[in-house]
């Protein structure tokens, strides 16, 4: 009887041992594995050391990614995302970890970037009691992700993982943020590995009636035009979009986050509408008859005067999400579904078309460009697109990104990476920083302001920390510009705290970090520079010395309609 037992008992702890018990943190880097993730952007605290060591301590293909602050290391995992065709991952600590990124998480909120960002969070027994870098992370972010969670029983841990995952892709992409307590991370669970699965998203159906009557409004117009949105790069639907284009015979206008749906060089391709739109873009916006909004949201930057904006047209809405309709303007036909699957059927139903006077019409409001040999930020752009003709493009955020939206030949969806719904000043060097780490045998381009350079510039030590050949240029009019700008045209040149001291040698402060700099004063010295920056193999830093008097034109001032254009 007594060796029975013995017997019984050493069964079954055999069996205990054949489960795959694991750590909390240890789910987290095996989980991550099984989603295929090459690169998580981190910055260790206190409670998240237990995932730190089991990021040291297993083997697996992750390479950790840290930036000098959280915000920055969440812009890398979003630049990472809109560039791969994949999720972006961050790690951060508890409390003030958590809350650097928050920033980082509304900009990816507001343009549709799938991240999973994982927070440490205090042990389950001190949660609700103030304790040391405690922050209710969840209810703090409940308004800038799709979805997030605090994980409280390691048994939730992997599924949890694998449903934000899938959430952060589907649908409207965006953020997940995922909180675990650090005795999560400590306690040991049971593992059952899964392979990685293409995701099966349930797009909402197509209503055929929708796409009937739209291919019957189109075929009734005489002045139709295509606003294309961030909507159709976030979905790759550009192949799609430029086979209606082309057989529609419908010239086409971005918003800032739809530029490189259709190439820029396409003759039906109009470029950037609203604020900072040409004038041909906007006439010919204002004065259509019918505008076919795809994956666009109506931001108040393209359509100034919403009145004005919708007059004497009918607007058919095409987009994933159905609280985007009738948001911000009247809609005359919602068509909900995934663009990717509703821009086929359409081209389908429509002839084949052209609209020769519409398109001298638009040609007429068109107006001279600047002469070749001026030294201005759209010949710099030029000369600097000319050098590197298929490089990503990454921008902070002002006037240089403006001049970039407005002049850049962008040729296919992620090739121009900005920050268009929240407009972070500061998101561009951690953003390039992650489009270089998803694309090692591409150029990648940062151009900023010396205002958003000042936000982030920390980060040249992480650029060199891993050896990344970004081309660093920084715009530097000693001014925060488009604000400065704005007290220009409307605060009768009351200039208050714009104008930068220039106290800090910028060629000097990027040689600290070991990233040789150089000086632009003039297209000479701009063409010598790219040419020369071509035989660096690591990063390099470019200052591009313009006035501060230089403008963003035209601009069409806020809450006027968009063809009320101001030219200085």
């Amino acid at each position: 009887m007594i060796l029975a037992l013995l017997v019984y008992k050493r069964k079954g702890s055999e069996k205990m041992e054949t489960k795959n018990l694991l750590l909390g943190s240890e789910i987290v880097v095996k989980c991550l594995e099984e989603q295929g993730i090459k690169h998580v952007f981190s910055f260790p605290g206190g409670a998240v050391i237990p995932l730190f060591d089991a990021f040291y301590r297993l083997d697996h293909h992750i390479t950790e990614i840290g930036p000098c602050h959280e915000q920055n290391g969440v812009h890398a995992a979003d630049g990472y995302a809109r560039t791969s065709h994949t999720v972006g991952v961050a790690i951060t600590t508890s409390g003030p970890g958590a809350t650097n990124a928050i920033t980082g998480i509304a900009n990816a909120y507001l343009d549709s970037v799938p991240l999973v960002v994982f927070t440490g969070q205090v042990a389950t027994p001190l949660l609700g009691k103030d304790s040391f870098q405690e922050i209710d992370i969840t209810s703090v972010t409940m308004q800038i992700t799709k979805h997030n969670y605090l994980v409280t029983r390691v048994e939730d841990l992997a599924d949890t993982i694998r449903e934000a995952f899938k959430l952060a892709q589907s649908g409207r992409p965006g953020p997940v943020v995922i909180d675990v307590p650090k005795d999560v991370f400590l306690t040991k669970a049971e593992y059952v590995p899964q392979a990685l699965q293409n995701i099966e998203i349930n797009y909402p159906e197509i209503s055929q009636l929708s796409i009937e009557k739209a291919a019957e409004m189109i075929a009734q117009a005489e002045r139709p035009i295509i606003y294309a949105g961030g909507g159709v790069v976030r979905s790759n639907t550009h192949g799609e979009l430029l086979a209606f284009v082309e057989k529609s015979g419908i010239p086409t206008a971005n918003s800032l986050m739809g530029l490189g749906g259709i190439p820029r060089d396409h003759h039906l391709s109009m470029g950037l509408v609203g604020m900072h739109g040409s004038q041909e873009t906007n006439m010919a916006v204002i004065k259509s008859d019918l505008l076919i909004a795809i994956g666009a949201r109506f931001s108040d930057r393209v359509t100034g005067n919403c009145e004005a904006f919708v007059q004497n047209k009918k607007i058919i809405h095409i987009d994933i999400d159905p609280t985007e309709f009738a948001k911000n303007v009247k809609t005359d036909l919602p068509v909900q579904g995934n663009i990717k699957d509703v821009l086929p059927l359409l081209t389908k139903l429509i002839q084949e078309k052209s609209y020769p006077e519409w398109l001298e019409q638009i040609d007429k409001w068109r107006l001279p460009q600047p002469a070749a040999d001026i030294y201005g930020p759209k010949n710099i752009l030029n000369h600097m697109n000319q050098a590197y003709p298929d490089s990503f493009v990454v921008t902070e955020v002002g006037q240089h990104q403006m001049w970039t939206g407005q002049y850049w030949n962008v040729k296919w969806p992620g090739q121009f990476v900005t920050s268009g719904g929240l407009g972070t000043m500061g998101f561009g060097l951690g953003a390039a920083i992650g489009v270089q780490l998803a694309n090692p045998n591409s150029d990648v381009l940062l151009i900023a302001g010396d205002g958003s350079f000042r936000m982030n510039c920390q980060e040249l030590i992480t650029v060199k920390k891993y050896n990344l050949p970004l081309k660093i240029f920084v715009f530097d009019n000693q001014t925060l510009g488009m604000v400065r700008q704005w007290q220009k045209l409307f605060s009768e040149k009351r200039y208050a705290q714009t104008d930068i001291a220039q106290c800090t040698d910028y060629i000097k402060l990027a040689q600290a970090s070991g990233i040789p700099g150089f000086l632009v004063t003039d297209l000479n010295e701009l063409d010598v520079t790219l040419q020369e920056i071509k035989k660096i193999e690591g990063p390099v830093f470019v200052q591009v010395k313009i006035s501060n008097e230089e403008g963003v034109y035209p601009i069409v001032p806020a809450g006027c309609a968009i063809d009320e254009i101001y030219y200085e």
